[in-house]
């Protein structure tokens, strides 16, 4: 069975790789070996629990909750970062209202993603229901109605009456497919884990965050003939994270690694500059520029 699964891995891993170089003769090729395999392993004909979603990366679980923890973390910490240099305060400033900021946001973070999925998971919980009441109610309504929606994309009277009276026939299926066509809610899994969610979020958001401020903790002492090098240390660091967290977001998405490290290290940098930009302006305003 162990070796089954990893021929299974290792075929889910070429067709994806077929993906991505657009081989339609090698992915097709590789979808009937995966059949094949699947007809040999089952001579008797019995029903399989086939995975033919054909299991994404674990990470991509959670490759919201990774990238938007982690972005958020990073570019609202190093804005303060900016914003405080931007004022010339001293280095004592930027931690305590950095960490300080990080914690609180972070916890913040975490929680509300956990809340949010949780909301969003029992109000599809409750539609699901009512949807379950009203087919056990009134079957017939339920299936023209769907009827209508397939016949707004399309589909014939024809075709609409035998796909959804033969469908009918699995309420569970059929409850699950009208809640995509009608509600435009994906039905739960069963395998939500909303406090997972949170925690990846919390702890990305507390590892991305702490590298703006990686060069004040490491470096305080340091200065080059009057010159404080820890903000451009700051800068430097939180460009090549940024590019980091968009090339793996585009590995994870099978996207372009390159294109998706830009663009995230754009947005960032935009979001940085314009804290140091209003945060001077604010400083040279007030007078509070360079205050000890």
């Amino acid at each position: 069975m162990e070796l089954s699964n990893k021929n299974e891995e290792a075929t889910n891993e070429q067709i994806r790789d077929a993906y991505k170089d657009k081989d339609a003769d090698a992915s097709r090729k590789l979808h009937d070996t995966k059949l094949t395999r699947l007809d040999s392993n089952n001579p008797d004909n019995e029903v399989l629990e086939v995975p033919m979603e054909e299991q994404h990366k674990a990470l991509g679980d959670y490759v919201k909750s990774i990238i938007y923890g982690g972005l958020d973390g990073i570019i609202t910490t190093f804005a303060i970062v900016a914003g405080i240099a931007g004022a010339d305060l001293t280095t004592d400033v930027i931690l305590v209202l950095g960490f300080a900021n990080l914690i609180a946001d972070g916890l913040s973070m975490g929680i509300g993603d956990y809340l949010s999925e949780s909301a969003e998971l029992e109000y599809i919980a409750s539609e699901k229901l009512r949807e379950e009441w009203e087919f056990d109610n009134f079957q017939e309504g339920e299936i023209q109605e769907m009827i209508e929606i397939y016949k707004e994309k399309g589909v014939s009277q024809e075709d609409a009456e035998v796909i959804l009276r033969t469908m009918s026939k699995y309420p569970e299926f059929f409850i699950n497919h009208m809640m995509i066509q009608e509600l435009e809610l994906q039905p739960p899994s069963g395998d939500e884990q909303p406090a997972k969610g949170g925690l990846v979020t919390l702890i990305s958001f507390l590892c991305f965050g702490c590298v703006p401020l990686l060069s004040y903790v490491a470096f305080e002492a340091i200065e080059f003939d009057g010159y404080d090098p820890k903000f451009l240390i700051s800068i430097i660091l939180t460009i090549l994270t940024l590019f980091g967290l968009g090339v793996f977001k585009g590995k994870i998405t099978e996207s372009s690694m390159i294109k998706s490290g830009l663009f995230i290290t754009i947005n960032g940098v935009f979001a940085a500059g314009a804290a140091y930009l209003i945060a001077y302006g604010l400083s040279e305003i007030t007078g509070t520029h360079g205050l000890d």
